[in-house]
């Protein structure tokens, strides 16, 4: 039997990397109850895709009532670590099995006392979860007993609209991992071409919006073309055929990421050449690695014709979490 469960996000469904994730299980079999973590928790019924506002007090409620049920259901934790002690408080309230999302390094390098204070909440959050699992497999490294699920995509190859190599696609999430310096270079190295970039700012993050405000000005062939959502990113996808990650490589963050980038681009027919993080290199069969900065037009170039379509799609992740909660504690 499919056991019931419960995705407990801290990001809006319309930009939650795992919403994908949720509505797979569901179409799976199991019943999914997807919940934003906040102030006035948003509690969706995945089946009917019903959503409704609980005030805490409800959740609390919600919780308890599963310890008289006779098939407990199981809860992905995927709130980062915004609320710990709640999550770990719901978890001994509900008497269910838990399964952490270690998506991501999520100390991020925060310094200080803040630092100290998250690295203890995540210990014990991974300590009190039955199973974790990780994205990128270097993950495993930092967490021994997680399991690998990786990220995907659910889009398809795109029929292409006015698409032409001489327009690049930055897409990006533009914060610290960002590497500003690279992606000028190449604008320098491929003067034919245009490097459009597409992403969020990260909130507050005043030194990135002046270093984006800064390479724009600068560079002719650099042009910001703001946020986009998950919503827009089919028809986005389908104006490009070669994409480029400007990640930096001397930084410990991006040896932990799983780019949701790169399935989307390969799933949706889009070449990519990435700077040589981590998982570019274990993704080289599909992605091409740029080794040197210099070398970028022609890697663009070797990108477009590397294969492409999708590398693991969500409905394979979802069947790989559905076998994991069936098993034993991990």
């Amino acid at each position: 039997m499919s056991p019931d469960i419960v995705v407990l996000t801290v990001r809006p469904m319309e930009s939650d990397f795992r919403y994908p994730l949720a509505q797979e299980l569901s179409a799976l079999g199991h019943k999914v109850t997807y919940i934003l973590l906040q102030r006035e928790p948003l509690v969706t019924d995945m089946a009917t895709n019903i959503t409704e506002r609980w005030s805490l007090g409800q959740l609390l409620r919600h919780f308890a009532a599963m310890r008289r049920q006779k098939q407990r259901p199981v809860v992905f934790n995927s709130t980062n670590l915004a609320f710990p002690w709640l999550s770990i408080a719901l978890r001994a309230l509900s008497g269910t099995r838990w399964c952490l999302d270690m998506h991501d390094r999520l100390l991020y390098n925060t310094p200080g006392l803040k630092g100290v204070r998250m690295a203890i909440d995540q210990w014990f959050l991974a300590a009190s979860s039955d199973w974790i699992v990780h994205a990128a497999p270097n993950l495993q490294k930092l967490f021994p007993r997680s399991q690998h699920i990786g990220n995907g995509s659910s889009l398809t190859p795109l029929p292409k609209q006015d698409a032409t190599p001489a327009r690049v696609l930055v897409l990006a999430s533009i914060d610290w991992r960002f590497d500003f310096d690279a992606l000028a270079a190449a604008a320098r190295a491929c003067p034919n071409r245009q490097f459009e970039i597409h992403g969020r700012v990260h909130r507050g993050d005043t030194a990135c919006q002046a270093q984006l405000e800064a390479i724009v000005s600068a560079h002719d062939n650099i042009v910001y073309s703001g946020p986009y959502s998950d919503v827009s990113l089919p028809e986005l996808l389908s104006r490009y055929v070669v994409s480029f990650a400007p990640y930096k490589t001397d930084f410990e963050l991006t040896g932990y990421i799983d780019p949701l980038r790169f399935y989307h681009c390969l799933a949706s027919d889009v070449g990519i050449a990435s700077m040589p993080i981590a998982q570019a290199i274990e993704m080289r069969e599909h992605v091409e690695v740029v080794e040197r900065i210099e070398d970028i037009d022609a890697a663009l170039d070797r990108a477009m014709a590397k294969r492409h379509g999708p590398i693991r799609t969500w409905r394979q992740v979802a069947a790989h979490v559905s076998e994991i909660l069936r098993s034993p504690r991990g």
